[in-house]
């Protein structure tokens, strides 16, 4: 039984889905999560808008290798699989990179964007999170806060090394080398999709996966 989550607006914002299905944007909903359409979609969503030379390096990659990074520094299974999830709201409402954010905020002279923005996000995340059973943001401890928090930026810097090059790291402050499963190169995305998948399936289990794509299917087919 999933949890009624709180709408981000009054007014439905909707979106066409696979098989021709809507979803309401504005109404974050368990019930509608699928970790393969996931895998799939942000295997597709290049990291810094696909601005390096050559592949995009994928936020599936970002998350997997991330996760993976968790578990290889021992912080643990569950800072892992939150990680893993952590930027799967872009699954359904794409990538802002924050400057981008941050330029239309001051463009309208409207700090709340951001806030807003934070908002939408955190709405569909508690929704991606009770779909896998873990807790949402808004039950992370401090700790697991600052683990996730820290190992993103670890990997923003590390990822920016490795597109643009050394010189990239003077541009943020002192970092430490995330421990990576090998060195950081652009995977294909049919390749981000099956490692995010098969982490996936380590960490959340293969059976709540397959029970959530089913559970969406049928949420789906009554709207």
């Amino acid at each position: 039984m999933t949890i009624a989550l709180p709408r981000l607006c009054a007014d439905s914002v909707l979106t066409v889905w696979n098989g021709g299905s809507v979803i309401d944007m504005a109404q974050p909903d368990a019930a509608v999560v699928c970790f393969h359409e996931i895998a799939n979609t942000l295997s597709k969503i290049a990291r810094f808008n696909g601005r390096n030379d050559g592949p995009a390096l994928s936020v599936a990659q970002h998350c997997t290798m991330g996760a993976q990074a968790m578990i290889n520094e021992r912080h643990g299974t569950l800072p892992a699989r939150l990680f893993l999830l952590h930027d799967a709201h872009e699954w359904i409402l794409g990538d802002l990179i924050t400057p981008a954010a941050q330029l239309f905020a001051k463009r309208a002279g409207s700090p709340q964007l951001l806030d807003a923005i934070a908002q939408c996000k955190a709405g569909w995340d508690e929704a991606i999170y009770e779909a896998a059973d873990l807790p949402g943001p808004a039950r992370w401890t401090n700790h697991q806060r600052k683990l996730l928090k820290d190992m993103d930026g670890r990997m923003l810097v590390a990822e920016a090394v490795a597109l643009f090059g050394p010189g990239a790291a003077a541009k943020f402050p002192r970092w430490n080398r995330p421990k990576t499963t090998g060195e950081i190169k652009p995977w294909k995305a049919d390749r981000a999709e099956r490692e995010f998948k098969n982490l996936a399936y380590r960490l959340i289990g293969e059976d709540r996966i397959l029970q959530q794509a089913s559970l969406s299917a049928v949420a789906r087919a009554l709207r």
